[in-house]
């Protein structure tokens, strides 16, 4: 197969004049993009997964209205630096280039290690909590059963094969693929959220009951009661301030296109669409979601499931699994709706591993441009103009995390990682606040949007201000409210802070041994990479 090579001489530092990828994405395939990592259906279901349970009163439908400002400056901080530096890598260019390229890699480097370990759990989860049930619904309760159990680790290995196969064919096949998901997933999910709309709690109620036996409805309430579940009315408004943290993380990925920004038509007007339209329409979806969940289902039953899910799921025994999206099967008998909501579902989880892993390639394929890491994860096919080697090994990667996933007690240690993210967040945004002083060569040539000010000050500097503002609140309360991954150690503290402090030696030794071979790479950073 024809390619481009990294490792071809050439002029000044970059060994090649382009990076031989090509705009191919419009401002609608960067909001599937966007759209698709914030994901609402997922994100609804995430939610009342976990909110009711370590925030026990929280209301979820004000956490996300509470979260919408910070969520708006941060997507409002990515789009223009996307729009001043619109690069493959994102965050490692913007922050490499206006403050440090350790730094910058640092903060990349943990980015895309979140993204690799959120694909690995997401593909475990396309098995155990979605195909399962969608099976079951199918009328194959026992491959159901088969699929949510370790056979999801062998499952996961077709799954990868298959979405390394879609990116090594191009972005054009990856946009086909992620309409194709954007719509089944928008048919099941509005089927799904009309049903919870015109039905009744008291529908559902009888739903249950007429599969589970008698008063099962409340028997589950009752055996979360037993098991210690308890809500003091006193802390439902701190624990839904508190509940903002699982808001934030489930906005989180439609300001992510700055990564793969370098692949972008018209970057400088469709990023700000992309984003802004992708966070208008997930918070829209999120508030009146959560409002129609807990009407339909009712807070006490989707509290006692949480709280059993979480402490003693053998007293629960639901048949298709403790999330509200395999609660279909309580909600009709229709077996055409019962279909439609499953498979809206599993495409869901489907779309969001598509944009996840344009992230990982493309933030490896800016990494090897810059001689990070070997030239070769670079190569672009000249065909499809796609990063072969880095597609391959962001499979790898993903298939690895899983296994530790699975296997062992790896993520035991990292239960601080959402305080530490929010550390690691602070340094985009004082990256954004300096950037207009520091790197004036380039904001000077940035398009008008970047260039506006507001009171005296670039709005890119404001969005830096107030997004540091945001981040400081997530790290309050991820290190206040420690219930939401463990207690704060010394150990678990470290263990998080490792995902990032671990990214300054694998920058430096490349940047050591090339210096002592006469290159001095730390020059690339004095300019953008090439388009």
């Amino acid at each position: 197969m024809a390619s481009v090579d990294a490792a071809k001489p050439g002029r000044g530092f970059f060994v090649r004049d382009a990076t031989g990828l090509v705009r191919e994405l419009s401002w609608f395939d960067t909001f599937l993009c966007g759209f698709g990592i914030l994901n609402v259906a997922l994100g609804l279901v995430q939610s009342f997964a976990y909110a009711p349970y370590v925030f026990p009163g929280s209301n979820m439908a004000l956490a996300f209205v509470i979260a919408l400002p910070g969520a708006f400056f941060i997507g409002l901080l990515n789009a223009l630096f996307t729009a001043a530096m619109p690069r493959s890598g994102g965050d490692y260019v913007w922050v490499s280039r206006s403050l440090s390229p350790a730094l910058g890699f640092a903060v990349n480097f943990f980015a895309t290690f979140g993204v690799v370990a959120a694909a690995a759990v997401n593909i475990w989860y396309m098995a155990s909590n979605f195909l399962s049930p969608a099976l079951y619904v199918f009328g194959f309760p026992q491959a159901a059963a088969w699929v949510a159990g370790p056979p999801a680790l062998f499952l996961a290995i077709p799954a990868i094969a298959l979405l390394v196969l879609i990116f090594s064919m191009g972005l054009n096949v990856v946009r086909r693929v992620m309409l194709v998901l954007f719509l089944v997933t928008g048919v099941g999910t509005l089927t799904w959220l009309l049903m919870l709309a015109f039905g009744s709690n008291a529908g559902f109620v009888a739903g249950f009951n007429g599969l589970m036996g008698p008063d099962a409805y409340n028997g589950v309430i009752q055996a979360a009661a037993q098991a210690g579940r308890s809500v003091d009315p006193a802390t439902a408004g701190r624990n839904s301030f508190y509940a903002l943290i699982y808001a934030f993380q489930m906005y989180g990925g439609f300001q992510m296109i700055g990564y793969f920004a370098g692949e972008i038509k018209r970057v400088n007007r469709s990023a700000l669409m992309a984003i802004m339209t992708a966070l208008a329409a997930g918070a829209g979806f999120f508030i009146v979601g959560a409002l129609l969940v807990v009407r339909y289902f009712g807070y006490d039953f989707l509290s006692s499931v949480a709280f059993l899910a979480n402490e003693a799921p053998d007293a629960l025994n639901l048949p298709t699994g403790s999330y509200i999206s395999s609660f279909i099967i309580f909600m009709t008998t229709n077996p055409i709706l019962r279909i439609i909501v499953s498979l809206g579902f599993l495409a869901t989880i489907t779309w969001i591993l598509l944009p996840q892993m344009l992230i990982i390639t493309r933030n490896m394929f800016a990494w090897s441009f810059d001689r990070i890491i070997p030239g070769w994860v670079a190569k672009v096919n000249e065909r499809t103009h796609s990063p072969i080697n880095a597609t391959i090994i962001a499979g790898v990667l993903i298939y690895v995390m899983l296994v530790i996933t699975l296997t062992t007690s790896f993520w035991a240690y990292l239960v601080n990682l959402a305080g530490v993210g929010a550390l690691v967040g602070m340094v985009l945004s004082i990256a954004a606040i300096v950037f207009p002083y520091r790197r004036r060569d380039i904001f000077d040539k940035a398009p008008s949007v970047v260039k506006k000010t507001a009171l005296g000050l670039p709005i890119l500097t404001w969005s830096g201000i107030l997004t540091l503002v945001t981040q400081v609140v997530v790290a309050y309360v991820a290190f206040n409210a420690p219930s939401i991954g463990g207690a704060v150690s010394m150990v678990s503290l470290l263990s998080s802070l490792a995902v990032f402090i671990i990214a300054f030696p694998i920058y430096l030794i490349p940047y050591w041994v090339s210096k002592r071979r006469g290159l001095d790479t730390s020059l690339a950073y004095k300019e953008l990479p090439p388009e």
